[in-house]
C-alpha cells in the first residue's frame, strides 16, 4: 500500500487526539514563514536585520467527509463542527514524509465551510486554521 500523508489534530498538550482527517485533498501550508525585523538608521547609513519568528498565517485544509449513508454523513458533519472549537489552541501535525512530521501551533477562528452538494454519502469541506496563534 503507498504512504500518504496524515493530518491530525491534537489538544494543545500535543498528545490527546482531538480529531484526525482522513481524506485532505489540498492543505495551503507555505514552504517558509519566517520573518525577521529591520531597524533602519536615522541617517540611512543601512540597517541592522535581527532574525525573528515566523509570521502568522492561515493553513487551510480541504478535505472530504465520507457516510456510509445520509445520516452518517450528517453525524461527521456535526461531529467536526462540534469538535474543533473555536477559539481553543490545538497542535496541527501533519506527516510530510514516513518518517518526519510538521507540528503547528492553531487556532479555528472561522466557520468550517461545506460546498454544496446534495449530501448522500459524501461532502466536501474546508477549514481555515490560524497558525503560530499561541
Amino acid at each position: 500500500m503507498d504512504w500518504s500523508p496524515q493530518y491530525n489534530l491534537f489538544a494543545s498538550d500535543g498528545l490527546t487526539l482531538v480529531y484526525p482527517f482522513q481524506y485532505v485533498t489540498n492543505d495551503s501550508s507555505p514552504s517558509d514563514s519566517l520573518k525577521f525585523t529591520e531597524i533602519s538608521g536615522i541617517r540611512g547609513n543601512g540597517s541592522i536585520i535581527i532574525a525573528g519568528s515566523q509570521n502568522v498565517w492561515d493553513l487551510e485544509l480541504q478535505f472530504w467527509l465520507i457516510g456510509k449513508n445520509y445520516q452518517d454523513l450528517i453525524s461527521k458533519v456535526d461531529s467536526i463542527q462540534s469538535t474543533i472549537v473555536m477559539n481553543i489552541p490545538y497542535i496541527l501535525k501533519i506527516d510530510r514524509t514516513p518518517s518526519t512530521t510538521q507540528n503547528y501551533n492553531v487556532k479555528r477562528l472561522t466557520a468550517i465551510r461545506w460546498e454544496p452538494s446534495g449530501r448522500f454519502y459524501s461532502q466536501k469541506g474546508s477549514i481555515i486554521l490560524r497558525v503560530n496563534t499561541w
